[in-house]
């Protein structure tokens, strides 16, 4: 894999890349206070018949946090487009994961339809919402401490714990997996790491209100490109109404479910969770 920068009106974006560059592209969008990490188990079955672009989209993973930046999806949705044109793609295809989902459904039914050959949508959001878990422990928080002084103390508790101590990243994230147990937490801790990073109480809260401001139901229909909708059974950070939701509105669209599964299919579920994309992109 090759790391880039990619440089768009005054932020810097990170850049992933593997694959040949000869090969069908496909870019690769991340979900809520993530990074291009969550595609490391993807991308090894992946590059030996695509171009896999995996970007860390703005406040995210290695790419620029600015506190007044435009977070919404729509936003977002731009930002990949620009670099599909810097890198000279005239049509690609898309997989995204939770809000990257969203971002990738944004695209494929707003932005630019035409463009998109096919789309994997993975936990997407579709209705604007998480789970009430989510809202209770997350975003309550957010709402009541950003903006006052105790949102640094916070950052700085979840840079010092939950990277770095199995009971903390347990205690605040077991809820969002089947069995986290049974995952190895060396991959949690490097996700994590660059999911606490400076400044990112700033992503947390912009990313919130990207979420909640674009609900996508009445534009899925737009979509043209052939689908791919997965889901794990017991996700709890994403409604699995949001599945049900975007199979029914997008034309054609497939829907694949993982049992005993969580809001990341991609290790939970490794083995299904491939098949799937596989046998749907033709990989």
């Amino acid at each position: 894999m090759q790391q880039q920068s990619f440089m768009h009106e005054g932020h810097s974006l990170n850049v992933v890349t593997a694959g040949s560059p000869k090969a069908p592209p496909i870019l690769m969008i991340h979900g809520y206070c993530s990074s291009h990490q969550v595609w490391r188990t993807t991308i090894p079955a992946l590059e030996k018949n695509w171009y896999c672009v995996a970007v860390d989209v703005l406040g995210h993973g290695l790419s620029s946090i600015d506190p007044s930046g435009d977070y919404s999806i729509p936003a977002q949705g731009r930002r990949v487009l620009a670099l599909a044109d810097h890198l000279g793609f005239e049509r690609f295809s898309l997989i995204g994961h939770s809000m990257g989902g969203q971002i990738a459904l944004c695209i494929a039914s707003m932005l630019a339809p035409q463009r998109v050959e096919k789309i994997v949508d993975v936990s997407g959001v579709v209705g604007a919402r998480l789970t009430s878990l989510v809202e209770r422990t997350i975003f309550a928080p957010l709402r009541i401490f950003y903006g006052t002084p105790l949102a640094y103390p916070l950052e700085v508790y979840q840079r010092l714990c939950s990277p770095r101590f199995k009971w903390a990243a347990r205690y605040q994230f077991g809820s969002w997996f089947h069995d986290m147990d049974s995952l190895n937490f060396d991959w949690w801790r490097v996700d994590r790491e660059l999911a606490n990073r400076p400044g990112m109480r700033h992503t947390w809260y912009h990313g919130m209100k990207a979420i909640e401001g674009l609900n996508l139901t009445d534009n899925l229909s737009g979509i043209t490109a052939p689908t791919l909708v997965l889901f794990g059974a017991q996700d709890n950070v994403v409604p699995i109404q949001d599945a049900h939701l975007a199979h029914e509105h997008i034309p054609g669209s497939q829907l694949c479910i993982l049992d005993r599964c969580g809001h990341f299919p991609m290790f939970e579920q490794q083995q299904r969770y491939m098949t799937a994309v596989s046998e749907f992109l033709g990989a």
